[in-house]
């Protein structure tokens, strides 16, 4: 009997220190995430502009809206985007100018040039590679370029630029940015995404759930082009918190807008795009 009595009490010693090395890890995990979240949190903007043309554009000036906010200490419109933090890609620096220029106190972005030529090039067909065969030994392919279409360089090459900016001192406001965060300016809101389906909202894909607004914003182009040519420019904006809990964790909210401009332009297009609001976790 005094033997199953210190059994027992052997065995609820053992529940008991269990119990509280299951405790002790618990304080710990969770001590780990409370001090991982905030050291780990940060939030970037993240801003894209591809363009591309298929004839050339004479004497052109393009003024495209740029996500941008009123900055109070200031008291005027500020964007985020600074020209100095952006890649560019087959675009013609030496040729082409890129600077943010103000037009009625909004930042806008100003891309000139007296000729903006396209850019053209061949398709890369796949070769395949035979069982054994060393494929340092295949002939590797090349890119052609050229200014103009035709069956030897058939693809339109897009000119990009690109910003990828974590200096963001705050936690951003992706449920509700509207009036807070920066926003393609200036724009006017002309409808409301809500619903539990996805949709077409003119030329926009939104997934079911999403939910945002619908705007317009001006463009003012100034070129000579053939009657036949098509500009396509593409501007999207991403605004992002991030966050390390057990896994990287993520809210945002994001704005695009794409549209093609048909023959010579001199004016002021509204352009529509889409504003998708609080994705992610909160």
């Amino acid at each position: 009997m005094a033997n199953l009595l210190d059994i027992l009490k052997k065995i609820v010693l053992a529940v008991i220190i269990l119990i509280v090395i299951l405790v002790v890890v618990f304080v710990l995990i969770l001590g780990y995430f409370s001090v991982s979240a905030p050291e780990s949190a940060h939030s970037a903007y993240i801003y894209e502009l591809t363009l591309s043309t298929t004839g050339p554009l004479e004497n052109a000036t393009l003024l495209i809206p740029l996500p941008s906010y009123y900055k109070a200490e200031s008291g005027k419109n500020e964007t985020v985007v600074d020209i100095s933090r952006l890649s560019f890609t087959n675009f013609d620096r030496e040729n082409i100018s890129a600077l943010i220029e103000e037009v009625n106190g909004v930042p806008m972005l100003k891309i000139s040039a007296d000729r903006i030529s396209p850019v053209y090039k061949n398709r890369i067909t796949p070769i395949p590679i035979m069982p054994g065969q060393d494929e340092s030994e295949l002939p590797q392919p090349t890119h052609i370029y050229s200014d103009r279409y035709s069956e030897e360089t058939p693809e339109r090459v897009e000119m990009e630029m690109r910003m990828y900016d974590t200096s963001v001192d705050h936690e951003i406001d992706t449920k509700t940015p509207v009036g807070k965060e920066p926003l393609f300016m200036p724009y006017r809101i002309t409808d409301t995404i809500s619903g539990p389906d996805s949709a077409m909202y003119g030329d926009y894909y939104v997934s079911a759930g999403s939910s945002g607004y619908v705007f317009e914003t001006p463009f003012i182009l100034s070129y000579t082009a053939d009657d036949e040519n098509v500009l396509t420019i593409s501007s999207e904006f991403h605004a992002t918190n991030q966050w390390w809990i057990g896994g990287w964790q993520s809210n945002s909210y994001r704005e695009r807008m794409r549209h093609e401009f048909q023959g010579g332009c001199n004016g002021t297009y509204q352009v529509t795009g889409v504003l998708i609001t609080g994705e992610g976790v909160y």
